[in-house]
């Protein structure tokens, strides 16, 4: 009887031959795959690029995120000649750049353990004793980051025509504050900008979604640069900019309304002849969606109208201008947000254009020139107005473009209909489908059946 040949293992069948190179060709991408992440992580340790906020005279604060924590190196050099500063390990930095003189032109270095360094510049805005300031803003940018990128283009050019020495982020500049990752991609928009012009910002609700946690968050990206609180006061030459925050409890808030009664009284009283601006995420005074925010305009209207010149709100996402018992306001909720096309055409108002846009401010010779811009640059309106006077616009017209929608067209045809009740609908014709079929099917069966 022949013996069995021996089992040889010198060649593996072709199968695992085929499985064992796709094993190894696996873990060799991996490995290339993490080495070249490594490698990246190295490179381009910033979570966060830097960018400028609460620019002064003689001061700038600048911010940046990282990816871990590491400490930073920053370079400034100016007419006073070159300094520089360390910012110990952290991955929140926050930088104030003091002792600057103004009116000067300033480049900024940051470097982190050899990685590319990252620079940028700034102008600072000249001393406040001067008769004229341009200040630019927008809000709502949210999650609509492609129109974003198209409104911060605009006001770079805009910045390059005649420089800008503020911006003013009227808030909802996250989608949903709560959530980390929501912070990231609304900051690549900004930087080509914000790397140069310093930011002001204004909390909106939506920095607070889904349930409070992100107040937080704006507090790491904004608030600490700002101050305690997220309502504030600045000053650029002429104007004076009254930045109040809507997301407490108002009117119980009472610590901040007596807080803005007496900015708006004491600014009024020692600077007769500026113009005082204030600004909140929830418009006093709005046609749209949202309509006016009741307890800011019962708790302040009064105040506002006696003392200052013109009132900003966000929230709702169109451009709306008007007068209301001698009080200017605008909303400028047209940063990227899918717009709203509502119009009430409430007493009083001047213009309603349910577009994407910025607003840019010129002030010169005790007179403010308000420029409507679209991402592409030109203009929706272009108004101006003196202290106590009424707005006269380029088109010769005090009632500049009125439009938007009757309030029965919006819901017939708004996608907010289709997002809030686009569920209910879909069961509710779900439901008339089930019952039709059943009935169908029992006619169906009742023709088959014999006649009796």
């Amino acid at each position: 009887m022949a013996c069995p040949l021996p089992r040889t293992h010198a060649h593996a069948p072709p199968k695992r031959r085929h499985s064992a190179v796709l094993s190894v060709s696996c873990a060799l991408l991996l490995a290339c795959w993490c080495a070249c992440t490594s490698a990246a992580r190295a490179d381009a340790p910033f979570r966060t690029e830097p960018y400028l906020l609460d620019p002064q005279p003689q001061q700038m604060t600048l911010l940046f995120e990282l990816a871990s924590a590491r400490a930073a190196e920053v370079t400034l050099r100016g007419p006073e000649g070159e300094r520089t500063l360390h910012s110990g390990a952290t991955k929140h930095h926050l930088l104030r750049l003091r002792g600057l003189q103004p009116d000067s032109d300033y480049r900024y270095s940051v470097q982190v353990d050899g990685a590319p360094a990252r620079e940028g510049r700034f102008h600072t805005p000249r001393a406040h004793e001067r008769t004229d300031a341009r200040v630019c803003l927008y809000g709502d940018s949210r999650s609509g980051e492609d129109v974003h990128r198209e409104v911060v283009a605009a006001l770079r050019r805009a910045h390059a025509e005649a420089p800008i020495e503020a911006v003013v982020h009227l808030g909802d500049f996250a989608a949903r504050g709560g959530d980390p990752s929501e912070w990231v991609e609304p900051f690549v928009s900004v930087v080509p900008l914000a790397r140069e012009v310093g930011y002001l910002p204004v909390l909106g609700n939506h920095e607070l979604i889904p349930d409070g946690t992100g107040r937080r968050h704006y507090q790491r990206f904004f608030g600490r640069a700002m101050g305690p609180e997220a309502y504030y006061v600045r000053r650029l030459g002429p104007l004076h900019l009254l930045v109040l925050d809507t997301n407490t409890e108002w009117p119980a808030d009472r610590t901040q309304i007596e807080w803005a009664r007496a900015q708006l009284r004491g600014l009024r009283e020692a600077h007769p002849e500026d113009f005082i601006l204030v600004f909140a995420h929830h418009p006093m005074f709005s046609s749209s969606l949202h309509e006016d925010h009741g307890p800011l305009r019962d708790a302040l209207a009064g105040a506002v109208r006696e003392h200052a010149d013109l009132v900003f709100g966000g929230h709702d996402h169109t451009y709306e201008r008007g007068t209301v018992d001698g009080l200017h306001y605008v909303v400028s909720g047209g940063g990227g947000s899918p717009l709203y096309g509502l119009n009430h055409h409430r007493q009083g108002q001047l213009a309603y254009l349910p577009e994407h846009h910025v607003v840019c401010l010129d002030a010169r010779d005790g007179e403010l020139q308000l420029s409507a811009l679209r991402p592409d640059g030109s203009a929706m309106e272009t108004c101006r107005f003196r202290r106590g006077g009424a707005f006269v616009c380029a088109d010769g017209s005090p009632r500049g473009v009125i439009g938007g929608v009757s309030p029965a067209r919006f819901w017939l045809t708004s996608w907010l209909l289709w997002k809030r009740m686009g569920p209910a609908l879909a069961l509710i014709a779900l439901f008339v489908w089930g019952v039709r079929r059943q009935l169908d099917r029992r006619r169906a069966r009742r023709a088959s059946l014999p006649p009796r």
